[in-house]
C-alpha cells in the first residue's frame, strides 16, 4: 500500500478507535430514549445497560487518553541564556519545514530526542520538548550537531498525513508503556500492536526523510560522519560512566563531567578503540523492528546522495554555548540528582578513588580470610603464609561467586586472589605514602611509586599465586618495596545488594508478592495491593500513577530496610543449590533448591516452607521453593537478566527461555 493511502487509513483507524465507543454509547442512549416512551420497564433496563456500558467505556477511554509520555528529562535552556544554540535550532527547523520545539532541555545522556505532549493520543498537537544530550555537545562539531538535529526534527515534525500517523504511533507506544495492567491495558495492547504494524513503513519513511533533510542542510559526508559518531559516543559514554564517573560516586565528589568526557574521547587509544567498536556495532546491528532501519541501512542509502554544502563549520559544538567555562558547570550541577560534594579536578579524583578502591578490596580479602576457616591472620604476611602452604582455594572461597560453573572455579581462585592480594599490597603502599594512583584516560588509573616507577600489582603477585614455591621471592620483593607486611584492613561488612529489577506481582506461598532481584539474592515482599486495585490501575490514571510511585519507592529504598519489613522473605544466593526455570508461553515458574540449615543466611518463614509451594527435593537437607508469574506480572528494570547472572551455572532453563538469557 502506498504511503499517502496508508497514512490516511492509519489516521482513519485511530479516529475510529476513539469514535466507535462514543458512538456505541450514544446509540444506546438513543435506544433508551426511544424505548422509554413506549415501555417504562424496558426503558429503565435499557437505561441501566446504557449507564453500565457508558461508565465502562468512559473508564477505559479515560485510562487510555490520560496515559502518555513520561515527564521530560533534563534542565530547561532558555533562548536568552543560549542564543547561538537556539538560533542553530531554529535554522534547522526552518530547513526541515517544521516548527521549532517549544522547549529545549539538556540531559546527561548521549541522545537526542523530540517529545510531544499530544492530545487524543497524538491526534492533536501539544507542547514539544527537544532533549539534547551534553555528550553530543562534547563529541560533535557544529555541522555534525546540525545534521543530527535535522535528522531528529525532520523525521518527527512537519505536516501531512504521514507525519500525523507517525505522531499517533509514538503516542500509542508511550501510552501502552505507561499502563500498569488490568483490562484497559489488555484491550489497548491489541490495538497498539495492530497500529504499530500498520504504520511501521510510515515510521521508516520518516526516518529516511530526516536523513534527507540532514543531507540538504549539512551535506552527505557530514551526515554520514554524524551517524557513525553517535554510535561511538554512545559506546564511549557507557565506558566513561562506568570507568570514570563512577569514581565520583564512590568518593562523594563532583567531577568535571564534560571536560573529562572530551579528554576521554581525545585520548589516542580511546579514539581508535571507539572507532573500531562503532564500526563493528554498525556492521552487526540487527533491526529492532520494521519501523527503525539500522545505521548500516541508513548509511547505504546516504551513499547515493550527492549534495555537499559550500562550507562546513568544524568548530566543536560547545562553541554554541555562550560561556562554556561558566555555563557548562552550572548545567552539570543542575543535572546532578544529589550533591556529591565539592567539585574536584580529575587527577585528584583518581587518587581518591584509587585509595578507596584498594581499601575496599583489602577489606574483602580480610573478610574472606575470617570466613574461610583457615588458621591464619588477615595480614599480608598471614595471607602469603597460607598461599605458601597451598591453601589458596580454601582461603579465597568465601569471595567467589557461588554460581560459578565447576570448570571455572580454578581460574576464578587465581584471578580473585591475585586481584584482592594485589589491592592489599597497593593499599599498604598508599597508606604508608609510598605510592599513589595516577589518572590515565586510556585505561584504569596506574599505580606510581614515590620514585616515579609504575607498579603493576597483577604482575607482582600472580606468579606466586599460581606457584606457591615463588612466595618467598614475592616476600623479599615486598620488603624491598617497603610494603608493611603486617598491614590489614578491617573485614568488610556484608555489601548492600544492588537491585537488578522488579517483577510485580508474583505467586509465592499461595500469596501475592513483589519479587526484587538483586546481585546477592532474591527479596520477596508481600504485595498488599488488592486485585480490584490492579483492575482500576488499568483504567484510572491516578491509581496507575500511584502504582508506579509505589514500585519507584521500592526501587529507591535500601535493601537492608526492605528486608526489615513485615513478611519479607530473603533468599540468599549462597544458600541456593540449584535453580530451574520453566516457561509456558508468557508464564514462568522458578524452582529453587536451598540449604536452609543452621548455617543458612536466608530468611524464609516457617509458613512459607510448610506451604504447598515448598517440598523436599530428592537430595536430603534441601528445601524446594517455587515462585510463579501470574498473567498480570510486569517487569521493571532488568530482573530476568539479573536472575541469570545471579544463579549462573546453577540455573537450568529450556532452550526457548530467551527472556531469561
Amino acid at each position: 500500500m502506498r504511503g499517502p493511502w496508508r497514512a490516511a487509513l492509519a489516521v482513519a483507524l485511530h479516529i475510529g478507535f476513539l469514535a466507535v465507543p462514543a458512538a456505541l454509547v450514544l446509540g444506546m442512549v438513543g435506544i433508551t430514549a426511544y424505548t422509554i416512551r413506549y415501555d417504562l420497564g424496558d426503558g429503565l433496563q435499557a437505561a441501566f445497560a446504557a449507564l453500565l456500558v457508558g461508565g465502562s467505556v468512559a473508564m477505559v477511554l479515560r485510562g487510555v487518553l490520560r496515559a502518555g509520555p513520561r515527564p521530560p528529562l533534563g534542565v530547561v535552556v532558555e533562548g536568552e541564556a543560549q542564543p547561538q544554540l537556539w538560533r542553530r535550532l531554529r535554522k534547522v527547523a526552518e530547513a526541515a519545514e517544521a516548527t521549532s520545539p517549544d522547549e529545549l532541555r539538556v540531559t546527561c545522556e548521549p541522545t537526542l530526542r523530540m517529545r510531544e505532549r499530544t492530545r487524543l493520543l497524538g491526534l492533536l498537537r501539544g507542547e514539544s520538548h527537544l532533549e539534547l544530550g551534553l555528550p553530543l555537545l562534547a563529541g560533535l562539531t557544529v555541522s555534525e550537531l546540525s545534521a543530527v538535529l535535522a535528522d531528529e526534527i525532520g523525521s518527527g515534525q512537519g505536516g501531512g498525513p504521514d507525519a500525523l500517523a507517525v505522531r499517533i504511533r509514538n503516542a500509542v507506544i508511550e501510552a501502552e508503556r505507561d499502563m500498569v495492567g488490568g483490562p484497559t491495558k489488555w484491550l489497548f495492547s491489541g490495538y497498539a500492536v495492530l497500529y504499530k504494524r500498520f504504520t511501521a513503513p510510515l515510521a521508516r519513511g520518516r526516518v529516511m526523510r530526516g536523513d534527507a533533510v540532514a543531507v540538504r542542510l549539512a551535506g552527505k559526508r557530514t551526515t554520514m560522519a554524524a551517524l557513525r559518531k553517535r554510535v561511538g559516543l554512545e559506546l564511549g559514554w557507557e565506558d566513561y560512566s562506568a570507568e570514570y564517573l563512577s569514581m565520583a560516586t564512590r568518593v562523594g565528589r563532583t567531577p568535571e563531567i564534560l571536560p573529562g568526557f572530551r579528554a576521554f574521547l581525545e585520548h589516542p587509544e580511546r579514539k581508535q578503540g571507539l572507532a573500531e567498536r562503532a564500526k563493528e556495532s554498525i556492521a552487526t546491528e540487527k533491526p529492532a523492528d520494521a519501523a527503525r532501519p539500522t545505521v548500516a541501512q541508513r548509511l547505504d542509502v546516504l551513499k547515493r546522495a550527492s549534495h555537499e554544502p559550500d562550507e562546513t563549520d568544524d568548530r566543536p559544538a560547545l562553541a554554541l554555548i555562550r560561556e562554556p567555562r561558566r555555563d557548562i558547570p552550572a548545567i552539570e550541577d543542575r543535572l546532578l540528582v544529589e550533591d556529591l560534594g565539592e567539585r574536584t579536578p580529575w587527577p585528584e579524583l583518581a587518587r581518591l578513588a584509587g585509595r578507596h578502591d584498594v581499601a575496599v578490596k583489602a577489606g574483602e580479602l580480610s573478610s574472606a580470610v575470617e570466613q574461610s576457616g583457615v588458621s591464619t591472620e588477615p595480614t599480608l604476611v598471614g595471607v602469603l603464609t597460607a598461599i605458601h602452604r597451598g591453601e589458596t582455594a580454601d582461603l579465597i572461597n568465601p569471595a567467589l561467586n557461588p554460581g560459578l560453573a565447576p570448570e571455572l572455579v580454578d581460574e576464578a581462585v587465581v584471578d580473585t586472589m591475585t586481584e584482592l592480594l594485589g589491592a592489599a599490597v597497593v593499599d599498604a603502599l598508599v597508606r604508608s605514602e609510598r605510592a599513589h594512583h595516577e589518572l590515565d584516560w586510556g585505561g584504569p588509573s596506574t599505580v606510581q611509586l614515590t620514585d616515579g616507577r609504575a607498579l603493576d600489582p597483577d604482575k607482582l603477585v600472580r606468579p606466586a599465586v599460581l606457584d606457591p614455591r615463588l612466595v618467598p621471592g614475592l616476600h623479599r620483593h615486598l620488603v624491598h618495596l617497603g610494603v608493611p607486611l603486617d598491614h590489614a584492613q578491617p573485614a568488610a561488612e556484608e555489601p548492600e545488594p544492588k537491585l537488578s529489577g522488579i517483577v510485580s506481582p508474583v505467586r509465592y506461598a499461595e500469596e501475592s508478592y513483589d519479587l526484587l532481584v538483586t546481585d546477592r539474592g532474591l527479596l520477596l515482599l508481600p504485595d498488599r495491593t488488592r486485585w480490584m486495585y490492579r483492575l482500576l490501575a488499568g483504567a484510572l490514571t491516578p491509581v496507575r500513577r500511584s502504582e508506579h510511585e509505589r514500585l519507584d519507592r521500592l526501587a529507591a529504598t535500601p535493601m537492608h530496610r526492605l528486608r526489615e519489613l513485615e513478611g519479607a522473605q530473603w533468599l540468599d544466593s549462597r544458600d541456593v543449590a540449584t535453580a530451574e526455570l520453566h516457561e509456558d508461553g508468557a508464564d514462568w515458574e522458578l524452582t529453587l533448591d536451598l540449604y536452609l540449615d543452621e548455617y543458612a543466611v536466608s530468611e524464609v518463614s516457617a509458613r512459607a516452607a510448610e506451604s504447598g509451594e515448598s517440598d523436599s527435593p530428592d537430595d536430603e537437607g534441601l528445601t524446594r521453593i517455587r515462585i510463579r508469574s501470574i498473567p498480570d506480572s510486569g517487569a521493571r528494570g532488568a530482573p530476568y537478566s539479573g536472575l541469570g547472572e545471579l544463579m549462573g551455572a546453577r540455573m537450568t532453563t529450556a532452550e526457548n527461555n530467551h527472556q531469561f538469557e
